[in-house]
């Protein structure tokens, strides 16, 4: 047996022979110290995530504006694919 192993098993015992309630005051006092502020922080890393691509949205379609409202490239109106060829897998008919 390894030093201190004696100690360790009779604080095994006497904390196994605590009653049910103690165990049930101590999960709750962790979730209130420990559990409910990293949902608060993790709640507001949310808020914050969601407010800082909202202003990053609103910025970009502020920039679309004064450039003339371009679209993205590969729209409907993509003067880039004119003369393009499509590739087609071998088999496949039109």
């Amino acid at each position: 047996m390894y030093p201190g192993g004696d100690r360790f098993a009779s604080i095994f015992q006497a904390a196994s022979r605590q009653p049910s309630w103690a165990m049930r005051a101590a999960t709750i006092t962790f979730l209130i110290v420990v559990g409910i502020p990293i949902m608060l922080l993790l709640l507001l890393a949310a808020i914050l995530a969601t407010t800082v691509f909202a202003v990053l949205i609103g910025v970009n379609r502020i920039i679309g504006v004064f450039r003339g409202g371009q679209h993205p490239p590969g729209g409907p109106d993509d003067s880039r694919r004119q003369n393009v060829r499509v590739l087609r897998p071998p088999g496949e008919r039109r």
